[in-house]
């Protein structure tokens, strides 16, 4: 009977250790629980601002997929579903289609543009970014190896 308590103390001690091996990992902190909008220091900085979009064009941030939120996928869609690459500067209503509460969507660049949604929770909400001509990232910061993309803005 010792020998199989022994044993059976043994298994779950070993399997306690393989979840606390998938629970996490090592990851960056977590942003905020609603969508980081981080303001310039002027109005003119190109920064995002929380607003309604109702003036700005649309564009969708996906991680995963329609089908499978826990894709490891990552796009930037313009208002068809298409995969954007280029951008013209302008404001854009960025709505986030996060089912996933293992990925998250950031985009960052110029103009202190650095918005992003919640690793643990899920999040479609919109908010709207000036862009400027540069270079933009974005990325699931989890899995930056694997889900990241660019677009460039020009003009």
């Amino acid at each position: 009977m010792t020998g199989i308590r022994t044993t059976l103390a043994a298994l779950l001690a070993a399997g306690a250790l393989a979840l606390a091996g998938c629970s996490g990992g090592t990851s960056p902190e977590a942003p905020p629980e609603t969508p980081a909008v981080t303001t310039g220091s002027d109005a003119g900085s190109g920064a995002p601002t929380a607003s309604d979009g109702a003036e700005a064009t649309p564009l969708t941030g996906m991680v995963g997929t329609a089908d499978d939120p826990e894709a490891y996928e990552i796009a930037l869609l313009d208002a068809e579903g298409s995969p954007v690459t280029s951008l013209p500067a302008g404001d854009y209503a960025l709505t986030f289609a996060d089912g996933s509460q293992m990925h998250n969507f950031r985009l960052s660049g110029p103009g202190d543009v650095d918005v992003a949604t919640d690793v643990q929770g899920t999040d479609t909400s919109t908010v709207t970014v000036t862009l400027e001509a540069g270079t933009y990232t974005f990325v699931c910061d989890p899995h930056e190896g694997t889900m990241r993309g660019e677009v460039e803005v020009t003009g």
